[in-house]
This record gives C-alpha cells, sequence and structure tokens, in this order.
C-alpha cells in the first residue's frame, strides 16, 4: 500500500495523466479537489477564510469565490502562504485516510513547495515544454501575465522533474503516454491487466 504523488506545474497535464492511472485500474485523487472541499459552507477552512477576507469573497449562494481568493492570493504573496497554511495540513489529514490501506495516485501539484514528499512513498513529477505549459493555460482563458503570476508561485517543472522518483513527459499521443504509465507501474511493482 502506497501514496504515489504526481506533480507538476500548471498545465503540465496532471489530470490527463491522473486520467490515464484511472483508466488502468489506479485508485485516484486530486490534492485541489479536496482543498476545494474544505471551502465548503460551514467547514474550519471556509469560516477562517471569510473571518480574514470578510463576505466579499463570497458568491450569492454563500460559497466561496475561488476566483476572488485567486485575485487576493496571486497578488499578495503573504496571503497565499496564510492560505497554504492553512490548507495544507487539512488537505494532508484527508489525503491520509483516503490512502489508508491501498495504493492511492494523488495530484498534488504544490508537493515540494508544501514539504508534502515526506508524506509520499514515491513521486512522479509531470513534464512538458514551456510552449505547450503556456499554450494549456491560454486555452483556460489566461492572458501570458496571468500565467506568469502563478508560476511565480511554483517550483518549476524542470527542478520538480529532477527532485522526483519518476517523470512523464505529457507532449505525446494517449499510446505514449499509457506506455509510460505502464512502465512506472510496472516499476511500482503494480500489476496492470493488458487492454
Amino acid at each position: 500500500m502506497a501514496l504515489i504523488a504526481v506533480t507538476g506545474g500548471i498545465g503540465a497535464g496532471k489530470t490527463t495523466l491522473m486520467h490515464k492511472f484511472l483508466a488502468l485500474g489506479q485508485s485516484t485523487a486530486d490534492a485541489d479537489d479536496i482543498a476545494h472541499n474544505l471551502y465548503e459552507p460551514g467547514r474550519e477552512a471556509y469560516l477562517r477564510m471569510v473571518e480574514r477576507w470578510g463576505k466579499g469573497i463570497l458568491l450569492d449562494d454563500g460559497r466561496i469565490s475561488r476566483s476572488v481568493v485567486a485575485g487576493i492570493v496571486f497578488t499578495r504573496h503573504s496571503e497565499l502562504e496564510w492560505l497554504n497554511a492553512l490548507l495544507h495540513p487539512l488537505a494532508r489529514r484527508e489525503i491520509r485516510e483516503l490512502s489508508r490501506g491501498k495504493t492511492l495516485f494523488c495530484a498534488i501539484p504544490l508537493l515540494y513547495e508544501g514539504g508534502w514528499e515526506e508524506d509520499c512513498d514515491a513521486v512522479v513529477a509531470v513534464w512538458c515544454p514551456k510552449d505547450v505549459q503556456y499554450s494549456r493555460l491560454r486555452q483556460r482563458g489566461w492572458d501570458d501575465n496571468e500565467i506568469r503570476r502563478r508560476l511565480e508561485s511554483q517550483i518549476s517543472m524542470d527542478d520538480k522533474m529532477v527532485r522526483a522518483d519518476y517523470a512523464i513527459i505529457t507532449d505525446c499521443d494517449w499510446d505514449c503516454l499509457e506506455r509510460q504509465c505502464r512502465y512506472l507501474l510496472n516499476d511500482l511493482g503494480i500489476t496492470v491487466s493488458s487492454c
């Protein structure tokens, strides 16, 4: 039983890789989804965020506006540090619970930034060329200033790849990605049926 972290910069291809692991019969989770669930009304993180930033971060239905929070934390580094210090321990606890008794592949974008690597049995870094990353992020509707601002808050894909136990290159077709995943699973001692 193991917790296998999948990390990489925004737009590197983590979500696509997680879909591939799921298609290969692996249990998966996403730290961002887990963290966003912590934003739900009434939860500890929700209450502390509203206390810190006020009701101006709320949508009409009472939920937290992620875009408003992003505008706060990606323009003031101290606020990003505060949010990470709030969310990371809560998310780590939930991920540990999810991985109990099974092998779990969990996308953790800020693995190294948050010091989570000590919780993991192996780390897989996802990598793509910078121009591919920018192209993917522009498709999300972000301009180059927004992309740079967000990338500056993360360790580079290159550095993550150097620090990881494994690397998967996502600038390839679906079959190539599957071959890389099967090689990785085999190296981890995880048997995958041939489909």
